[in-house]
């Protein structure tokens, strides 16, 4: 009998197949949605050999598919992360809307529907906030964001929220900051660290934006995935929202020299200008999910950035 029954979307991402493996150590039986735009059947390699996982694919925006895997999986929790990002928001914001918000509203209505008993823990980030008012950041901080990004996460919220009050669906936000770790794209649309690692591995120039004094809170993908697991165990958690990072802050300039003295790599640095949309701080106040969900981030950033950088020397790239 499945007791303990999850739903991930995004699953073959590197935050998503990073939980993946995880619920099933847990013992979850686990159900992996993906529609491989962006993520890769290579990342749930470990988790396709393990007979309680079932993958299926297909996007968050088909309203049919949804209901359909919803109404017949029964989840006890769903695990929403299929998202893009600031840049590929920019180059496309019609399908960023649309994955974000019309894929949370198939899931919002299938629960209310099918599911009602059903926990939702959505993904979000703290690119809600937009430029900082106060610094650090908590929860209360006013919602401006300044990407299409943000402001399709924003909307999600306020959708999940809405859902919530009329319908009494279950669920807890994570407001994200600069996931990174193995699995994670180093494309040209991945993540910073990714590509200045890939970058640095081949003695190329790594690209700063602008002064890239930049301040950034990098999040190591284990602590994110254990915020999660927090939040879908944690009964007190349901109705909030939490930020998910780390105290440590660093800028991009400092970032390049971590990366580069860590890959002992001759590369040099250049300069572009920086993109539209681009926050000058985040810093956020994480003493909310610290105190709730029992939330302390293990790996700082060099020893994650090692960790990666070894994962990038295992991959046939």
């Amino acid at each position: 009998m499945k007791n303990k029954v999850a739903f991930v979307t995004g699953a073959a991402g590197f935050i998503g197949s990073s939980l993946v493996d995880r619920l099933l150590l847990e013992k979850y039986y686990v159900y992996g949605l993906d529609n491989l735009s962006k993520g890769s059947l290579k990342n749930l390699k470990l988790a396709k050999n393990n007979n309680n996982f079932e993958f299926i694919k297909g996007a968050v925006e088909d309203s049919i598919l949804i209901r359909k895997l919803i109404k017949n999986i029964q989840p006890n929790i769903i695990f929403h992360l299929a998202s893009g990002n600031l840049l590929t928001s920019l180059q496309d914001p019609i399908q960023d809307l649309r994955t974000t918000c019309v894929g949370v509203i198939n899931i919002l209505q299938s629960q209310r529907d099918y599911c009602l008993t059903s926990t939702l823990i959505h993904s979000s980030t703290g690119s809600v906030y937009g430029q900082p008012k106060y610094q650090p950041q908590d929860e209360s901080h006013p919602l401006e964001p300044v990407s299409p990004y943000g402001i399709s996460k924003m909307a999600a919220e306020r959708y999940i929220d809405l859902w919530s009050n009329l319908f009494g669906i279950k669920a807890v936000m994570l407001r994200y900051y600069n996931v990174y770790g193995p699995r994670q794209n180093f494309s040209t649309t991945g993540g910073v660290i990714p590509i200045f690692i890939d970058k640095a591995l081949r003695n190329q120039p790594l690209t700063i934006e602008g002064t890239g004094d930049q301040e950034r809170c990098f999040t190591y993908v284990d602590d994110v995935v254990e915020a999660n697991v927090k939040a879908a165990t944690t009964p007190l958690a349901l109705g909030e929202i939490f930020n998910i990072g780390t105290t440590e802050i660093t800028t991009i300039k400092q970032l390049a020299d971590i990366v580069l003295k860590t890959t002992q790599s001759i590369s040099g640095i250049s300069s572009v200008p920086r993109r539209l949309g681009d926050i000058d701080r985040f810093q956020p106040n994480i003493s909310k999910a610290s105190e709730t969900l029992g939330y302390t981030p293990q790996v700082f950033l060099k020893e994650g950035i090692q960790k990666t950088v070894e994962w990038f020397n295992q991959i046939d790239k």
